[in-house]
């Protein structure tokens, strides 16, 4: 069995309404959830020490998941959880199965994004963890200076600088992954080509593998991210918590 750990309200018992279906989903299939507070932080309904433990909730800074993992015991370690949410601690692992990128601190920003344009005519600039949605496309240096501006972007706030690669017209599948097994919302598996992804991101006990066609056809890696702060996206929640469930099956819960 699995303890399921949710956000509450800030500075309350209660779950953040936000998370009601999961707490169902949950709580039917006999998992304990327990709630935290963030701001506090605050762990309320201690989870069952005998069974193994997983966060679900909103993004949390290294600090604070820092935090939440000396309350309790999590499945997903600090380090792991570093090395799926953040860029820089993924893309090394997969950079043959994803577009052409690289890391740059924002006031350093400059001509590594002329690089970018200079080879394609535009490239996309992103966080660590997120994007800056329609702003991310860049297609001059002017554009760049207006995302820092526009977004307050700290001179020494790390920035992933991507190859823009066009896609075909189709929504991004989202996969979840236990350690060596991914699985798509329908049952689907990864596409063939980006199988070699599960090897090289196998020290991670849960993450996500956000999955985009090229116009030419080709599968490509978008993103890999947390699995405990990752959207449903197009998951129903059954189906998650049967590939949680899985996990906790192999951490021995």
């Amino acid at each position: 069995m699995l303890n399921i750990i949710l956000p509450s309200l800030p500075y309350s018992r209660a779950l953040d309404p936000m998370w009601a279906a999961e707490a169902a989903e949950a709580r039917r299939l006999g998992c304990q959830v327990c709630l935290y507070d963030a701001e506090q932080p605050r762990l309320y309904q201690p989870p069952n020490a005998a069974w193994p433990t997983l966060y679900r909730g909103w993004m949390l800074s290294p600090e604070g998941y820092q935090q939440l993992a000396a309350l309790a015991p999590l499945l997903v370690s600090p380090a792991q959880y570093l090395a799926s949410h953040y860029a820089t601690g993924w893309y090394a692992a997969v950079a043959p199965l994803t577009p052409h990128s690289a890391f740059a601190p924002a006031h350093e920003a400059v001509p590594v994004v002329a690089n970018f344009l200079d080879a394609n005519g535009r490239c996309f600039v992103k966080g660590l963890a997120k994007s800056f949605g329609s702003d991310s496309v860049v297609t001059s240096l002017a554009e760049l200076e207006a995302i820092l501006r526009k977004h307050e972007i700290a001179s020494g706030e790390p920035l992933f600088i991507r190859e823009f690669v066009a896609l075909a017209d189709q929504p991004e599948e989202r996969f979840f992954a236990v350690r060596g097994a991914a699985f798509g919302a329908s049952g689907q598996p990864l596409p063939t080509r980006l199988q070699p992804a599960l090897a090289a991101l196998q020290s991670r006990w849960l993450y996500t593998i956000d999955v985009a066609y090229t116009t030419a056809g080709e599968a490509i890696i978008i993103e890999i991210g947390d699995g405990q702060v990752s959207d449903t996206k197009e998951w129903p929640l059954a189906n998650l918590y049967q590939v949680l469930h899985q996990l906790a099956g192999q951490a021995g819960g």
